[in-house]
């Protein structure tokens, strides 16, 4: 929840790459076939102060 006036501390714990997604475009009788990979940025955060 939003809550007005609040303030919260938090540290970095780990910053990587989650799983490769594969995206595949594919139109039936065209001979068209795309295939793209995509990796999302995570990062992972411990809060440690809520004031």
């Amino acid at each position: 929840p939003l809550v007005e006036g609040v303030r919260v501390r938090a540290e970095i714990v780990a910053q990587g790459r989650a799983k490769k997604i594969l995206v595949f475009k594919k139109k039936r009788r065209k001979n068209y076939r795309r295939r793209r990979g995509h990796r999302q940025s995570i990062t992972t955060l411990r809060v440690t102060e809520i004031a």
